[in-house]
């Protein structure tokens, strides 16, 4: 059975690949749509739990990124050798307007509004892994931002 350093590097790839510029969404930054659906509720966070699988009540943009995101835990558990039950809860939480606990980025643009992302994840054994990074990002507006031609993901 793999261990401890296994868990804590799917957790890192996890929040790394959740804020990167490659988690798009119908061609459009997923982030950025995340925050125009959950700031359109009146709110400046969320946490998705990837165990969930499809939300039924979940806002479209908040649903497409479970199913993504538990889909890559998943094979990312898989692929190290861990049984599917050997993690029993998985969430990625997200803030807008701080970094949070999250250093701030090397900044390649300053365009937007810091966030911070965390990603938890709880092993059957009871062990916490848990990797949290920030950025930043601007609400998703189509009419300011040029469609991804990338084939759409699975």
């Amino acid at each position: 059975m793999p261990g401890s350093r296994a868990l804590a590097g799917i957790v890192s790839g996890l929040v790394e690949t959740f804020v990167s510029r490659n988690n798009d969404v119908s061609g459009y930054w997923g982030i950025g749509q995340l925050r125009k659906e959950i700031e359109d509720q009146g709110c400046h966070a969320a946490e998705l739990d990837l165990l969930a699988g499809q939300v039924d009540q979940a806002p479209p943009i908040v649903s497409t990124l479970i199913a993504r995101y538990g889909a890559y835990l998943s094979a990312s558990l898989a692929r190290d050798g861990f049984s599917p039950t050997h993690v029993v809860e998985a969430k990625i939480s997200i803030e807008f307007g701080s970094f949070g606990n999250a250093s701030e980025p090397d900044l390649f643009s300053t365009l937007g509004e810091p966030f911070n992302c965390r990603a938890t994840l709880l092993s059957r054994s009871g062990k916490v892994f848990s990797a949290v990074r920030g950025g930043l990002c601007r609400r998703h507006d189509p009419r300011c931002e040029q469609q991804s031609r990338r084939p759409p993901l699975t």
